[in-house]
């Protein structure tokens, strides 16, 4: 065999693998909107916006997602971020049927859940989603 039709083969099965695994990445992040339920608990007194973490201690993506959220707190003084063990409070996990950590909980001031951010999602995605918890939090009142 040839060199070069060999080396051709082996550069389409890495473009191939790679346009997958992107898109499968792809899917693995969602962020939900009108969630709705009630955690006023898990709110944080005197925030805006509590961003609520459900992580896990083998979570890879956890990692990612408490700089974003713990960065977004450290920006804006109406923010708070609030990490929960899934582990220790299976609970609050069960009422919200977390499957996949992390998922993080975007609280309005009252504590009702505005979004749902599931896998490691972008900062600006994360921005987003408290902005529309402040607006949907002022259009409610």
């Amino acid at each position: 065999m040839d060199a070069l039709p060999a080396l051709i083969v082996i550069v389409a099965l890495v473009a191939v693998a790679t346009v997958l695994g992107l898109a499968l990445r792809a899917r693995g992040t969602r962020v939900a909107t009108g969630c709705g339920g009630d955690e006023h608990q898990l709110a944080v007194d005197g925030a805006e916006v509590t961003l609520v973490q459900l992580s896990s201690p083998v979570c890879s993506a956890c990692v990612a997602m408490r700089r974003v959220g713990s960065e977004l707190a450290a920006a804006d003084p109406s923010v708070a971020h609030r990490e929960i063990d899934v582990v220790d409070e299976p609970d609050v996990a069960r009422r919200h049927s977390v499957f996949s950590t992390p998922t993080t909980l975007v609280l309005d001031r009252e504590g009702h859940v505005r979004a749902r951010l599931i896998g490691a999602v972008k900062a600006a995605d994360v921005r987003a989603a408290v902005d529309a918890a402040r607006t949907l939090a002022t259009v409610s009142a």
